[in-house]
């Protein structure tokens, strides 16, 4: 036990816990925490102008890191700016802790300015959220503050410091978290229960999402499961790498937000679904029949006891450590499958390899067919940048509309090489890209950013000169909010009505992000041949410095083809 005040207690907690920087935007609340980390320069604090770039660092740094990362932001009003972006965060399950200057505890029935209840708004958005009043609980409440972050399912936790609780003293107990006991392995009995039920699946499919990655060496172990059943893998979500997205059983994302009829199809044919780290199929919008008939069976695999069965009735549900789950229940299949089951599951697998080059062929066909459209379409665009990727480089993916066609078409084939948004809310990837790179210093990082979602933290490009972070945002520029226009056709299916999609587009006042990169001493190129994209790139990363290339893409969609698709659910009645 050592004495001292609150705010030089919370710097040594930091320290124990491995934290390198403070992404953040101070006010006066939060002074004594920024006084003390003046004498603290291994801890390093990066101001950003507003706090959903802060948030959005901090994303990508937790990600790659893969442990929680730490901001701190104005009492109320910093923190409620925070939101949009951590919503993402939340939805996703990133490790992070958020903390805020309070009121002095002695104020705070006098309701003095910018004083509010932080803790109950916050509890919306966090696995927990708390508030320290007394110096000598810092160490006690950031250790399970930073337990709760790390422990599966991962996510945000959100602390109010009150004033009194820096500036005073007291004895302290300076001992970090312990991180290393959650590896927990699910129940003998539901692993033999689950591995019979897959044994004997005839027409297995396996739906994947954000939290497998989240576990350590469990994409490998969904492309051993995919092989032993002879199952086609579908994504949810691919924020991260969860199976290599060139594995010939990976078959892709599916749009969960408007669940198109031929997916609903496509899922129904199985006999039973293995659902592993999903919250399987979370729809926006209402659908005219039951996303999951009654004779799909589901076995789910999670770190969230919430996802299992919440939705949807599971037969068998493993709720372990995702890793640990798997490699137990991939041993029970090796240990329990019949011969014939295994020459099955064998005879499967040629069938999946053919569906996967047949999906290949119709991704290459609709290359070709843009290949030669002005501006140039998003396949080309992802075509040009695959061929111009560096080795080793890590991607950042908040393109939008784009998101689908670059996973199509670019290679993700190891963990830890993509970050990318999740949860919905925009603004997200200009703060993540640079997070990123400051927690791998030594790849190049690389944010493929849609310019609408661009324009939510445009600030992220003061912070990258400022402490001169050496990312290439390569932003994907067709001038609107495409994905609203795609939903416009889609909502306004079977009827007559034509859309002027109000509000969303930029023709009349265009966003040049090269002069928004000069602003801060920036320099970019502005890119319309596409054959111009690979040495732009080239010479972007050649800098050493932060770099714009600015991507000129067609906005334009089949609105036609768009509606056909989503109107097949009333086709079918």
């Amino acid at each position: 036990m050592v004495r001292m005040m609150g705010k030089h207690a919370m710097v040594e907690m930091l320290r124990l816990e491995g934290v390198e920087y403070v992404f953040g935007n101070p006010g006066t609340t939060e002074l004594p925490l920024i006084d003390a980390l003046q004498d603290a320069p291994d801890i390093k604090y990066v101001l950003t102008l507003f706090e959903g770039v802060a948030a959005g660092m901090a994303d990508g740094w937790a990600r790659i890191k893969q442990k929680p990362a730490f901001m701190n932001f104005h009492i109320s009003v910093g923190v409620s700016n925070s939101i949009a972006v951590m919503y993402n965060s939340w939805r996703g399950g990133t490790p992070m802790v958020i903390t805020a200057g309070q009121s002095h505890s002695s104020l705070q029935l006098h309701e003095p300015t910018l004083y509010s209840n932080m803790v109950n708004v916050m509890r919306e958005y966090t696995k927990w959220s708390g508030e320290i009043v007394s110096p000598q609980d810092i160490p006690s409440i950031l250790r399970r503050a930073f337990k709760i972050a790390s422990t599966p399912p991962t996510g945000p936790v959100f602390l109010s410091v009150a004033w009194d609780a820096f500036t005073g003293e007291a004895e302290m107990d300076l001992r970090p978290s312990i991180n290393d006991y959650y590896g927990i392995r699910p129940d003998l009995g539901a692993i033999g229960k689950a591995s019979s039920v897959l044994g004997h699946a005839e027409r297995p499919i396996i739906i994947i999402g954000d939290r497998v990655a989240q576990s350590s060496g469990a994409p490998y172990y969904v492309s051993k499961i995919a092989e032993q059943l002879g199952a086609a893998v579908f994504a949810t979500s691919y924020s991260e790498v969860h199976i290599s997205n060139s594995h010939p059983h990976y078959m892709g994302t599916f749009d969960v937000s408007w669940l198109h009829s031929a997916t609903q199809r496509r899922l129904n044919e199985a006999d039973v679904i293995l659902a592993i780290g999903t919250d399987i199929l979370t729809s926006s919008i209402p659908i005219p029949e039951p996303a999951l008939g009654d004779k799909v069976q589901v076995v789910h695999v999670d770190s969230s006891e919430w996802a299992i069965q919440r939705s949807f009735p599971a037969v068998v549900g493993l709720w372990s450590d995702i890793r640990s789950g798997l490699d137990d229940l991939t041993s029970a299949l090796d240990a329990e499958m019949s011969g014939s089951q295994k020459l099955a599951a064998r005879q499967r697998c040629k069938l999946v390899v053919k569906e996967q080059i047949r999906r290949r062929e119709r991704i290459d066909n609709r290359l070709l067919k843009r290949w030669n459209n002005s501006p140039m379409s998003p396949e080309r665009f992802a075509y040009e940048l695959r061929n111009a990727l560096p080795p080793g480089v890590l991607i950042c993916d908040d393109s939008i509309t784009n998101r689908s066609t670059l996973l199509d078409t670019l290679e993700f084939d190891v963990p830890g090489t993509l970050v990318g948004g999740r949860g919905g809310s925009l603004g997200f990837g200009m703060g993540a890209t640079l997070g990123m790179k400051l927690a791998a210093p030594d790849r190049p990082v690389i944010g493929i950013i849609g310019d609408g979602t661009a324009m939510y933290t445009i600030q992220s490009l003061w912070t990258a000169a400022n402490y001169n972070i050496p990312v290439v945002y390569v932003f994907c520029n067709n001038g609107s909010y495409k994905v609203l226009k795609e939903n416009m056709a889609r909502y306004l299916t079977g009827t007559e009505r034509k859309s002027t999609y109000l509000g969303m587009d930029f023709y009349d006042t265009p966003i040049d992000f090269v002069k928004q990169a000069n602003a801060y001493g920036l320099e970019g190129i502005r890119v319309e041949d596409p054959t111009r994209l690979g040495p732009a790139l080239d010479q972007a990363l050649a800098t050493g410095r932060p770099y714009v290339l600015d991507v000129i893409i067609d906005d334009q969609f089949n609105e036609i083809d768009i509606q056909e698709a989503w109107g097949e659910w009333w086709a079918r009645k």
